[in-house]
């Protein structure tokens, strides 16, 4: 009997190594994605900066220096080292009425006969079982000679859920996620404490 008990407790104490050893490598693996998140989250960082640096020199001080220069355009480097650069400054316009401007915004537009850049999109939604309603509609506004769009979809995130709940509740006949575009796995979410 005793040689019995003896089994027992090196299965036991051999249970318990595999367990710590198993809790260390996922400690090790938890500290090797947090590390990754950071290194990411640095580079993005980065990036970022890198990216507002470029704009600084392209639409600031590149242009303003050509300007006070009298340049509009200019080429660097020599011929004969096949490392040359050519530098132009060419017009830039980036918009985005706010939204408190827009009828403002429109109205400017229509006064200046510029009204055909305004477009006018009618958007009507319909819930299940309101495809009859919907081809209703269609024939009506066609009639009209209004020529409408149809736009069938499904919004992400319905998509999402929907393949999402199938799959776990391992429903018949089995979802081709191939044919949905769809990869069902698993993921890690590390929250930082803030200090």
């Amino acid at each position: 009997m005793s040689e019995f008990f003896e089994e027992m407790i090196e299965a036991s104490e051999s249970l318990e190594d595999v367990q710590t050893e198993k809790l260390n490598e996922l400690h090790s693996l938890v500290r090797q994605l947090e590390d990754i998140q950071s290194q990411v989250d640095i580079a993005e960082g980065h990036i970022k900066a890198l990216k507002q640096e470029r704009l600084r020199l392209s639409q600031d001080m590149i242009p303003s220096l050509m300007d006070s220069i009298g340049f509009k355009s200019f080429v660097l480097g020599k011929e004969e080292d096949d490392n040359l650069i050519s530098v132009q400054i060419e017009p830039f316009v980036s918009a985005s009425i706010p939204v408190e401007n827009r009828q403002r915004a429109y109205q400017w537009l229509r006064d200046v006969n510029c009204e055909s850049i305004i477009k006018n999109d009618v958007t009507v939604s319909f819930g299940k079982e309101g495809d009859a309603k919907a081809n209703e509609l269609m024939l009506e506004l066609d009639k009209r000679g209004l020529h409408p769009e149809a736009k069938t979809h499904i919004h992400s995130s319905t998509l999402k859920s929907f393949i999402k709940n199938w799959v776990a509740e391992n429903k018949n006949p089995p979802i081709d996620l191939d044919l949905f575009g769809a990869y069902v796995g698993k993921t890690t979410k590390i929250k930082r404490k803030s200090s």
